[in-house]
Order: C-alpha cells, then sequence, then structure tokens
C-alpha cells in the first residue's frame, strides 16, 4: 500500500511539474510565461497569441521568431498610429532589454498565427516555439481564452510573474515599443 501511495504521489508531482512549466518555459535567463491565445470564429484563418518575455538582470536577448503547428506560419506584430489610424505591422525581431519584461498584449505587441490549420477553440492548449538568439528555441503551451478576452483565465489583462516593471513598460520608464528592433 505503501508502494502504491509513492507512485500516486510522484504521478502528481510530475504531471503538476509538466503543467506548470507548459504555461511557463526558461531557457538562459529569459523566461517565457502565461501564453495564451484568443478563441477564433469557424471560418477563420488568422489567430492571435499573446504571453510575458522577461529576462534575468545581466541577459539581453532577440526574440527573432516564432512558430506553432496550428498555424501555416506565425510573426510578430505591432500596433502603430499613422496619422489617426492604428496599423498592425510586422516586427522582424523585439530587443529583450537586461531585467526588464515585455508583454505581449491586446492592442500591443502580439503573435499572429496566420494560415490556421483549424478554429482556435475556448478551452484548448496550443504550442509555441519562440526562438531567440541567445536562448535558443523556449516552448510553451498557452490556453485558448474566449473571442475577445484580454488576458488569460478570465483575467482583464495579461499577468506578470512580478508587479515591477508596470504593466507593459520596462524599469527605465520607457514603454515596450521603444525597445523593440525593427530590422
Amino acid at each position: 500500500m505503501r508502494a502504491v501511495r509513492w507512485v500516486v504521489a510522484a504521478v502528481a508531482v510530475v504531471a503538476s511539474a509538466t503543467m506548470a512549466s507548459s504555461h511557463e518555459a526558461t531557457s538562459k535567463g529569459v523566461t517565457v510565461a502565461h501564453p495564451w491565445a484568443r478563441a477564433t470564429p469557424g471560418g477563420a484563418t488568422v489567430g492571435a497569441a499573446f504571453m510575458e518575455i522577461r529576462t534575468d538582470k545581466g541577459v539581453t536577448d532577440r526574440l527573432i521568431s516564432v512558430a506553432s503547428p496550428v498555424a501555416g506560419r506565425a510573426e510578430v506584430h505591432t500596433h502603430i498610429m499613422d496619422g489617426n489610424v492604428m496599423k498592425m505591422r510586422r516586427v522582424e525581431a523585439l530587443d529583450l532589454k537586461d531585467g526588464t519584461s515585455h508583454v505581449l498584449k491586446p492592442m500591443g505587441d502580439h503573435i499572429m498565427l496566420f494560415d490556421l490549420k483549424q478554429p482556435l477553440k475556448e478551452g484548448d492548449l496550443i504550442k509555441i516555439a519562440l526562438t531567440f538568439e541567445k536562448a535558443g528555441v523556449v516552448e510553451v503551451e498557452g490556453t485558448v481564452e474566449p473571442v475577445g478576452a484580454m488576458g488569460p483565465h478570465g483575467m482583464d489583462h495579461q499577468p506578470m510573474l512580478d508587479d515591477t516593471p508596470s504593466k507593459g513598460d520596462t524599469p527605465d520608464g520607457k514603454s515596450g515599443h521603444e525597445h523593440m528592433g525593427h530590422h
């Protein structure tokens, strides 16, 4: 009986560690946390995904590509103002500064998923692979939230690993847009 309890406890620990790591992953001082995507209506061929990317103190890097098996291609996008019109633009790379957090969120920087292979359905999990110049490939699983969601798990915003820096901003007071590399 004691052996059965030990096996059950070990399975529970492994399962919880696997679940935690799928929603947060770290490589060489770069952490990707709280990934999620919005559900898409049937017939939609484009979706969007969001998350936080944080670097440890003393670590800089660049996000150079993204991919997901749910899409034919994936790209990092940002919103820019062109006169009085907000437009989306592809970003070739995101520069990640030392000890900062870059939040990919609705109406800000985000991942576009093109040529969806099937609609993104609320409650599903999707895999996203982010490739960094130094940290290499970081793979995460994100939850699919309702159409129009502004954050994961019913939240009204993209959560962060801690309270500093404030949402979308870096410790130097500049918004995440000022830290993007357009190449």
